[in-house]
């Protein structure tokens, strides 16, 4: 998958599943996705560097983990934790990965 494949692909309000809940994709931005958390009208972002990353880790070794999200991003890891889940809850919705618990596996 290209980065601008999966850019093309994103609309607002596309709802898509995590590993435990739903989310959807609330603003597009120059950079990168505002998607929503809970139901208090709350939302993080989700940069297209951070996504460009996971689809080049797929690619070269057919998985992204949460180990190699904590490594590759420390910060983001831990203020955003869960935007490795909203990464491969795209993925998968756009049928590019498999998720399995703190994993998620290139579909082939």
């Amino acid at each position: 998958m290209e980065l601008q494949q999966f850019k093309d692909s994103l609309y607002v309000n596309l709802e898509f599943r995590k590993a435990n809940v739903f989310s959807k994709v609330l603003k597009i931005e120059e950079d990168g996705i505002r998607y929503s958390i809970g139901k208090n009208g709350n939302s993080k972002k989700v940069t297209f560097e951070e996504i460009q990353l996971a689809i080049s880790e797929v690619e070269r070794n057919g998985c992204i983990t949460r180990q190699w999200f904590n490594e590759t991003s420390p910060i983001q890891a831990k203020t955003a934790g869960c935007n490795f889940t909203t990464i491969g809850g795209l993925l998968q919705h756009f049928l590019y990965v498999d998720y399995s618990p703190g994993k998620y596996t290139k579909a082939y």
